[in-house]
């Protein structure tokens, strides 16, 4: 299948990622890129409620489902235009041409970087995490609701009660499955697609206007269109590292929840339109906990992080013009900073009460502590820094960094000058070398501090330094907008929106072409590898998912699970052959049955636990094809039963193609 033929696909991924949030919101008065930002985040939102609602009365995900949250939301929408008639939200001026010409310019260099190495849209991504986001998908396919509060129930079988997982990408490739009637391989990688020209570019060229504000900040977010596509450390890292993609979901609506809250704190305290402002905080904060929550929670702080910079800034200016005008407003000035502070321990200390009692952090050494290949330090700490100063980034691929990207670094240190010069936007300095130190503690030390600054991000190297591009982008594209303004002034150009777009662009291109060389583009071709035959580091080949298509799928009868390693691609039949497999992931906390038949497999003919917990789950076939991707477990092997029940000749062979064989269980009867 050709990528070209993957373009219904798109389409009905732009519909499912925007069409709620467009729709609901289409009343209100905002400019393009904070419509866009706005309405990702509402979609998500609208897929989540959906789940859940109809999650609750057991009724399987269906698309039209999030009609019913739809509804609601453009009630909302509504009621808020009428109370507020004149407010509109980033506003942008700019001609439509120069805004759909820098988007495309994005658009595409991000494709070209993310899939140059990609033979077809049919592929899945071979790493660890992604086989419970494929069998997940496949679950909510297959019946399931998709309702995050009963997610986790997949891989904690063992569990009683609520377990809460993010489901919001989980429900955009359902939905984009159904609707376009492709594979879930092919819905993965049309909606990462989307996700990444549609969400994240507006997303970060909308909070580049309103972090910049002023007369620079229509050009900035025009620049920063095509720059959001010339960062390595995202959107392309989370695709090769993990792959991340509940976190990449939540990474590109960061922006555009971020810029919904920098804009209502800056409208609030403004003093002017208070109450349009108030109310858009609240939305703001509902909108962000709910879109990002549904998305991913781990990225809730990044947001929390970015608003608490924002906010910190924007009150130290008031308290100090306050303290120079003496009198009451210096007396107010001292009680705000008195009650802001009082707030900011309260804050504190409930959340280091909640880390000790609730998660435990003293009970075991912080030495013992996120030590995982996420968590450990891979590189010197003067290693990070200069990654940091050059733009390099890293790849999770067999070359790990790559060069130095001297234009947008330079782009990046002419922004930091003019944002040290312009008093409202110095605390984007601020906000770098925050982000930029955790990254550069979390890919360069195992040190207790470290551990302690960086534990909610699961202290992950590349999460942090996804975190980083969201300010990296707008730096960027100040420092092209000051510098294009600095070149019309000595020219007599007044293009300058066009003049900033061209700039952005040649930075764009060079460091896209850059990433793609050296490194990016590799690693991201390296993890969809899917070899013809006998996969050895792989999840599966393209003889093991045939055999599952064609053998498996007519041979199990439905209703009945699939039992075997899941390390050597059982985990994927219900993808591949719409029976439910007994471990849907390589790890997971599971019941007593499931233990049984990981552990006693072998034990089969004279252990009648075993076959009275085979009957429970329905099992009567087991699937095997000796390899186990990537080197194996790397805390042991926690499923010996399958592989050692077959070699020891306990089944029946009924289908073979010389590499996965499908065994009947007779023992049992």
């Amino acid at each position: 299948m050709s990528w070209w033929n993957a373009t219904p696909a798109v389409f009905c991924a732009v519909l499912v990622v925007l069409g709620p949030g467009l729709f609901a919101t289409w009343r209100l008065r905002a400019g393009v890129l904070a419509r866009f930002g706005i309405a990702a985040l509402v979609s998500v939102c609208s897929w989540g409620a959906a789940a859940t609602i109809f999650g609750v009365v057991g009724v399987p995900f269906s698309p039209w489902q999030v009609l019913l949250p739809l509804i609601i939301a453009a009630t909302l929408s509504e009621i808020v235009r009428r109370a507020f008639p004149s407010f509109e939200i980033g506003p942008l001026h700019a001609r439509w041409w120069i805004v759909a010409t820098a988007w495309a310019i994005g658009a595409t260099i991000i494709f070209f970087v993310a899939f140059r190495g990609v033979p077809d849209p049919d592929r899945i991504s071979q790493t660890y995490d992604n086989v419970f986001h494929l069998a997940a998908t496949a679950a909510i396919l297959d019946g399931d609701s998709g309702s995050p509060f009963g997610f986790r129930s997949l891989i904690e079988t063992g569990v009683d009660g609520l377990r809460y997982y993010p489901s919001g990408w989980h429900l955009l490739t359902s939905a984009t499955a159904i609707l376009s009637g492709e594979s879930v391989a092919v819905a993965f990688n049309a909606v990462w697609l989307v996700v990444a020209t549609a969400v994240w570019l507006p997303g970060v060229a909308w909070l580049t206007q309103v972090m910049v504000a002023g007369r620079l900040a229509e050009s900035a977010a025009i620049a920063a269109l095509p720059l959001g596509a010339a960062t390595g450390a995202f959107p392309y890292a989370l695709l090769a590292w993990g792959t991340i993609y509940p976190t990449f979901l939540a990474h590109a609506l960061l922006p555009g929840a971020a810029a919904l809250t920098i804009a209502s704190i800056r409208s609030v305290l403004a003093g002017q339109r208070r109450r349009p402002g108030i109310a858009m905080a609240s939305v703001a904060i509902l909108l962000s906990i709910g879109a990002l929550g549904v998305s991913h929670p781990r990225v809730l702080p990044s947001w929390a992080l970015v608003g608490a910079l924002f906010l910190t800034w924007m009150l130290a200016r008031r308290f100090l013009c306050g303290v120079r005008r003496g009198g009451t407003s210096r007396r107010r000035a001292i009680m705000s900073l008195v009650v802001t502070g009082s707030a900011v321990l309260v804050a504190f200390g409930g959340a280091l009460t909640y880390a000790i009692v609730a998660l435990g952090l003293f009970t075991e050494p912080l030495a013992d502590r996120l030590d995982g290949p996420q968590a450990r330090a891979v590189q010197t700490v003067w290693q990070g820094i200069l990654q940091i100063v050059g733009q390099r980034s890293l790849t999770a691929g067999t070359e790990p960094v790559t060069v130095w990207a001297p234009l947008l670094g330079t782009a990046v240190l002419a922004g930091i000058a003019i944002a040290v010069r312009l008093r409202r936007a110095r605390w984007l300095v601020a906000g770098f070398v925050v982000t930029a130190a955790m990254f550069v503690l979390a890919a360069g030390s195992d040190g207790d501090i470290a551990k302690l600054l960086t534990g909610i991000w699961y202290k992950d190297r590349f999460r942090l330094q996804a975190t980083v591009a969201v300010f990296v982008v707008p730096i960027a594209a100040l420092g092209v907008a000051g510098v294009s303004r600095n070149f019309r002034a000595r020219r007599g150009d007044r293009s300058g929106v066009v003049l900033s777009l061209g700039m952005a662009a040649i930075v764009a291109v060079v460091s896209g072409a850059s990433l793609s060389m050296t490194g990016t583009s590799q690693a991201i071709a390296d993890v969809f590898h899917q070899p013809e035959r006998r996969a050895d580091w792989e999840i599966v080949s393209d003889k093991q998912v045939a055999f599952m298509q064609q053998q498996v799928a007519q041979i199990v009868p439905e209703g009945e699970r699939v039992l075997g390693n899941p390390w050597d691609g059982s985990a994927l039949t219900q993808l591949y052959a719409q029976r439910e497999p007994v471990f849907p992931h390589v790890n997971g906390q599971w019941d007593a049955d499931r233990l049984t038949v990981a552990w006693h497999l072998d034990e089969i003919e004279g252990n009648p636990e075993v076959c009275a917990a085979l009957q429970r789950l329905s099992v009567t076939y087991v699937l095997y094809n000796p390899h186990e991707f990537g080197g194996g477990d790397p805390a042991g092997n926690h499923f010996p039963g399958p592989h050692e029940a077959v070699e020891n000749g306990r089944f029946t062979e009924v289908a073979t193609d010389g590499e996965s064989v499908l065994y009947r269980i007779d023992v049992c009867g």
